[in-house]
C-alpha cells in the first residue's frame, strides 16, 4: 500500500479570522514528515482542535511575512519550548526571514524561552533563494515568488516516482525476511527452493505526487506552469469573479483565477481557502464560481483534511 499524504486545513480565512474560520495554516504529513505552510494567529490552538501534536513538527514554510500568515509562530514556538519539544525545526521563508524572526524572538520570547530555545532545541532558518527549497531521497519542495505587495512565495511538496514491491505477491512467495528481497525489489531474478523468481514481475512504479501551494497573490502565468500536474492544487480566492478590479488593486486571486490555474495546469482537484470575511457566510457562492471554469474546486473549511 502507498504512504499517504495528508493535509489538514488549521485555518481558511484571510486578513480577518471569522467566527468558523482562522487564520491561515495548512499542515502536510507524510511518514514522519509534518510539514506547516504558514501559521497565522491561532494556529496552535486549531492544533489542539483537530487533535494533532505540534511537538511532532518539522518544517515550517512562510509564505510572507504579513500577520495573518505568520502572529501564530511566537505562540506555537513557545508551546514547543514548554512541552520538551527536542528536535531541529527548519522554518523556510521569503528573503529577509532571518532578520524577521531575530525581530519576533526579541519582541515576544522573555529570557527563560530563550534559554529553552537554544538549550532543548534548535531552530534552523533558512531564505529560500533557488527554486528547489530542499530535496531529500523521496520528496522535494519548490518554490516560485510571486506577485503580492511584500516578497512572497508559493511552494510545491513533490513526492517522487518509484519503484515498489508488491507486497501480497511477495508474501506469497514465503520469503519472510531473506535477503533475497533486495534482489527481487532490483527487479533482479533469483532462485528459491529450486525455482526461478523474476523480480521484474514484482516490481512497480508508483506515480509521483503533487501538491501546490498557493498563497497571497496577483495572477501572473507562470502560475500556471509551476502548479503543472498538480494532484491537489491549494490556491487563495481572497475575491469572488465579480470583485476582479479589487482582487488586481491589492494582489490577490479570484474564485476563476484561481479555477483558471488549476484548469491550465491539468491540476486534478482544487482547494480553495484564504476567503474573504465578506463570503464567510456565503463560500458556496465561491466554489460555485469556480466550478464554473473547473469542475472539482472545493472551499475548504477549518479542520477539513485530505488524503492522497
Amino acid at each position: 500500500m502507498a504512504d499517504k499524504i495528508k493535509l489538514t486545513f488549521l485555518g481558511t480565512s484571510s486578513a480577518v479570522p471569522t467566527k468558523s474560520r482562522n487564520h491561515p495554516s495548512i499542515l502536510l504529513q507524510y511518514k514522519e514528515q509534518n510539514l506547516l505552510f504558514d501559521c497565522g494567529e491561532g494556529t496552535q490552538r486549531q492544533f489542539r482542535k483537530a487533535k494533532l501534536n505540534p511537538c511532532k513538527l518539522t518544517k515550517i514554510f512562510i509564505s510572507h511575512w504579513h500577520g495573518d500568515h505568520i502572529l501564530g509562530l511566537p505562540g506555537l514556538l513557545q508551546t514547543l519550548a514548554l512541552n520538551g519539544y527536542n528536535n531541529v525545526l527548519e522554518i523556510y521563508g521569503p528573503l529577509g526571514t532571518k532578520q524577521k524572526m531575530k525581530n519576533l524572538f526579541d519582541f515576544f520570547l522573555n529570557s527563560y524561552l530563550q534559554t529553552s530555545l537554544n538549550e532543548n532545541f534548535k531552530i534552523k532558518i533558512i531564505e529560500v533563494k533557488e527554486k528547489t527549497v530542499l530535496e531529500t531521497q523521496e520528496f522535494k519542495i519548490e518554490s516560485i515568488q510571486t506577485k503580492h505587495n511584500t516578497n512572497s512565495l508559493a511552494y510545491s511538496f513533490i513526492l517522487k516516482e518509484r519503484t515498489r514491491i508488491d507486497k501480497e505477491k511477495l508474501k506469497k512467495l514465503n520469503l519472510e525476511n531473506s535477503p533475497l528481497i533486495g534482489e527481487l525489489a532490483k527487479g533482479n531474478i533469483i532462485e528459491y527452493k529450486n525455482k526461478k523468481i523474476d523480480g521484474k514481475k514484482l516490481i512497480y512504479n508508483e506515480p509521483s505526487k503533487k501538491i501546490t501551494y498557493i498563497s497571497d497573490t496577483a495572477f501572473f502565468r507562470e502560475l500556471i506552469k509551476f502548479s503543472l500536474n498538480s494532484n491537489i492544487l491549494i490556491s487563495e480566492s481572497t475575491y469572488s469573479s465579480d470583485d476582479q478590479n479589487q482582487a488586481k488593486e491589492f494582489f490577490h486571486l479570484t474564485s476563476h483565477d484561481a479555477a483558471n490555474i488549476a484548469k491550465e495546469s491539468k491540476s486534478k482537484t482544487l482547494l480553495l481557502f484564504h476567503l474573504s470575511q465578506r463570503y464567510s457566510d456565503i463560500p458556496k457562492q465561491i466554489e460555485k464560481q469556480a466550478k464554473e471554469i473547473f469542475k472539482n474546486s472545493i472551499v475548504v473549511n477549518d479542520l477539513d483534511s485530505f488524503e492522497i
